[in-house]
């Protein structure tokens, strides 16, 4: 039995998404982007059917839009268009495929949908048919649509679509309300995947209306956020897909008892979320305001590493056992690192030293500085009364020791023992050469070569 479904939503930057990844983890390829330099890399997977970038049809096939074709400087720049913290750089339609269909059917299906946005909206349509993965519902076969936010042009992306209007842009321009046209797409999707059904020569039918437009009496099947479902599904039960279930329960029973009752049920249940959610806003508007790992540049996420570290190294110096058992770990990974390539590892650090070379030697005055600072602290002799306890100290655990006679016999026997030993032969002495160009002074002195370090 088909089972409609069609869901929108933004890859907003302000949520902490990233349409590069969202882009290659959908189709299955390795993407890097190029405003945070980051590489996501999801070529291993094994259950995309079918992608494939749509543009609008005068669009298609010309050779200045080859550049749409192409994921990654597509999504790539999807990204630079957004300027704010919080853009909205693409919109995904998820939609469930019905099982019944073949493989075949199911992508014409789909693209046919793809090809009616992209030529509504004048935008790119990023199309990925993913299979059911190993383990999960066979007939779990749906179809990511991520499209952009903004036209295709054949210089780039232009201005924003007609989906991505406010309000008030959309009245100025003679627009109707967004939710109009939401709803105008669930119909258009259920209507091609009825005719989909029907020329497959199928009976089963699927509606987007509701239950209560269709005139069936019954409460539908709650829906557990994405987060909640995989969270339960690794964990097992949590406190708000209880509290969900526990409504929807709720719910039931007062359709058993009178309409009055379940009108009472919803306008309360109602009523508490919408004090929570108020609840919440005012709780998150008095905290500091953050902004999410995902939306910081390089620099920026590198800034917060670094104040993480020396946070955590502060802690870890408290614990000497485990400061130790850190460096030894590191150690081993270096020395394992060593042994795999020590080619690759030599010019690294070689090239390392170059670049840091000024910061090396900064280091290097630091801690030379450092160590004098110690050694002159620790020059402290100790008084004589403090002397006269420390030989006291060492005399009761060493004993008196030999009498002075004793140690005149030892020394006497330790020169004749060392007299009887052959002595090794001295090395031949190297005759004065003389080396033009060099002066008397150069030739007598011998200055021992050092290096000169800044105090």
């Amino acid at each position: 039995m088909p089972v409609y479904f069609l869901r929108a939503k933004h890859i907003s930057r302000g949520k902490g998404a990233r349409v590069t990844r969202a882009a290659a983890y959908r189709a299955g390829e390795r993407i890097r982007d190029e405003r945070t330099r980051e590489v996501y890399d999801f070529s291993q997977r094994r259950d995309v059917a079918y992608k494939e970038v749509v543009l609008p049809a005068d669009l298609a096939g010309r050779a200045d839009m080859a550049w749409t074709q192409d994921r990654s400087t597509l999504w790539n720049a999807a990204e630079y268009s957004g300027l704010r913290w919080n853009s909205r750089l693409a919109r995904e339609w998820l939609v469930l495929l019905p099982p019944e269909l073949t493989p075949a059917e199911r992508t014409v299906l789909v693209r046919n949908f793809a090809s009616e946005l992209a030529g509504k909206y004048r935008c790119a349509v990023d199309l990925c048919v993913h299979e059911p993965r190993p383990g999960a519902d066979s007939r779990n076969h749906h179809a990511h649509l991520l499209m952009t936010t903004r036209t295709v042009t054949p210089e780039g992306l232009g201005a924003r679509t007609a989906l991505e209007l406010s309000g008030r842009e959309r009245h100025q321009a003679g627009l109707g309300p967004t939710r109009d046209e939401f709803l105008l797409l669930r119909e258009r999707w259920a209507d091609l995947t009825n005719e989909a059904l029907r020329q497959a020569g199928l009976a089963a039918r699927v509606d987007h209306r509701s239950f209560e437009r269709r005139g069936i009496d019954r409460e539908a099947t709650p829906t557990i956020p994405e987060k909640v479902f995989y969270a339960e599904r690794k964990a097992g039960p949590s406190a708000a897909g209880d509290a969900i279930r526990a409504r929807h329960r709720e719910r039931m029973a007062a359709r058993l008892q009178s309409d009055d009752e379940l009108a009472r049920v919803v306008e309360r249940q109602k009523r508490e979320l919408k004090d929570r959610a108020i609840e919440d806003f005012k709780r998150r508007d008095a905290e500091p305001r953050r902004i999410r790992w995902n939306a910081l540049t390089r620099e920026e996420r590198n800034a917060h590493r670094r104040e993480y570290y020396k946070a955590r190294r502060i802690i870890e110096k408290q614990d000497p056992v485990r400061e130790a058992q850190r460096r030894e770990a590191a150690r081993l990974r270096e020395r394992a690192r060593f042994e795999r390539n020590p080619e690759l590892v030599r010019e690294e650090r070689r090239r390392w030293r170059q670049a840091n070379a000024e910061k090396v030697n900064r280091d290097q005055r630091e801690y030379r500085r450092a160590k004098a600072e110690e050694r002159r602290l620790a020059r402290t002799f100790p008084s004589a009364e403090q002397s006269a306890r420390n030989w006291q100290a060492y005399r009761s655990s060493h004993g008196e020791g030999p009498s002075a006679e004793a140690s005149a016999r030892q020394w006497a026997a330790r020169r004749r023992d060392n007299a009887a030993e052959p002595s090794p032969p001295a090395p031949p002495q190297e005759h004065d050469r003389t080396v033009e160009g060099r002066g008397a002074a150069d030739l007598n002195s011998r200055s021992t070569p050092g290096r000169d370090f800044e105090p």
